[in-house]
């Protein structure tokens, strides 16, 4: 009878194949948790220095356009304040790379070369001041003193210890380029006599001369809006009825204001008439307003090149047929603006994100 030989079972077989299949696993197994726990700790990094670099730039730029010329070391001095206000990865962050310049407000998108360096502003086109801003933890001198790359978790057995990780951030302030619904006043204001009466080097009022004939030494930044109010050559408003041609909506648009958001660049009905007293009359004050800015008070439609805060103190029909008013810094007409108008007349938008 012949000897039968001895054989392994079936499941000892497998259970050696598993094992060797798990030790040549173990290093892509490996590999795959160092990418799910150390990509994740970067981009929870990158997300906490993006809203650092964010808020610091809304910061660095709330202002620029608030008094005159523009203060760019402020603007930075801001900037980093802001930013070391945060932390990444539960380290504090001391210092970020400000730099200056200009947004191009025809920039479509988040993307491409909007933003131009530098505080001489490019020629041609419509350009806003802005900064832009950047946070890292990286080798470079600011991301050194943020802590510098960050420690990896698992990537260190794949040869990779440390990691650099930034985050940028663009943000500008321009003129308001929009107004919501509700916000306009039914008079537009002449341009001529705005660049009479504001400064914008300054961003404050000008005082009425003494020798025109609407001067008010109790007041001498009081101004008179109406068809019959000139001062030296220019006219001074005139009653608007917006998108619309009928004139008899004066009176109510001085309760709703303009029916739809209208931008810098659209155009407004100049009404040429709209002298009855019972107009006047209908006028709220004291109220802060917002008026369109026109170059021409002809009858028709005009392009609007601004919006201006004029605040109304007092409204008279009768013989004299005006608004009594001044104009006020942006800060004292309550909300309802947007960034995006390149005609700065001392009147700025909140800052806004461009990139």
């Amino acid at each position: 009878m012949a000897r039968q030989r001895w054989a392994p079972r079936v499941s000892e077989r497998q259970r050696g194949s598993v094992m060797l299949m798990v030790a040549l696993m173990l290093p892509v197994l490996l590999g795959i948790a160092a990418l799910a726990v150390d990509v994740g700790r970067i981009m929870l990094v990158k997300d906490e220095l993006r809203r650092a670099a964010e808020a610091g730039a809304l910061a660095g730029a709330n202002g620029l356009l608030t008094s005159g010329a523009i203060d760019w070391s402020g603007a930075a001095l801001r900037a980093r304040n802001t930013v070391t206000q945060n932390a990444a990865a539960g380290t504090p962050l001391n210092d970020a790379s400000v730099e200056p310049g200009y947004w191009n407000l025809a920039t479509t998108g988040s993307g491409g070369s909007g933003f131009a360096p530098g505080t001489t502003q490019p020629t041609g086109g419509n350009w806003a001041p802005a900064l832009r801003v950047v946070v890292a933890r990286d080798g470079t001198a600011n991301g050194q003193v943020n802590g510098g790359p960050i420690s990896l978790f698992f990537a260190p057995l794949l040869g990779k210890t440390l990691q650099n990780v930034t985050a940028t951030a663009v943000a500008m302030q321009s003129a308001p380029g929009w107004v919501r619904a509700g916000a306009l006043l039914p008079t537009a204001i002449n341009k001529c006599m705005f660049d009479l009466y504001w400064d914008s080097a300054t961003g404050t009022p000008k005082p009425v001369s003494p020798s025109s004939p609407y001067y008010n030494p109790s007041n001498p930044f009081e101004l008179r809006i109406g068809s019959q109010n000139q001062y030296g050559t220019c006219s001074s408003g005139q009653w608007t009825v917006f998108e619309s041609a009928d004139e008899l909506r004066v009176i109510q648009l001085l309760t709703t204001g303009n029916e739809f958001p209208m931008q810098v660049g659209d155009r407004t009905y100049i009404n040429s008439s709209g002298v009855a007293n019972n107009i006047y009359a209908s006028v709220v004050f004291p109220k802060t307003y917002l008026v369109p800015v026109v170059s021409s008070l002809t009858k028709g439609y005009q392009t609007i090149v601004a919006f201006a805060p004029f605040r109304v103190t007092n409204s008279v029909g009768a013989n004299t047929k005006a608004i009594f008013g001044q104009f006020v810094p942006l800060s004292e007409f309550p909300g309802g603006v947007l960034p995006g108008g390149s005609s700065f007349y001392g009147t700025s938008a909140p800052p806004a994100l461009v990139r």
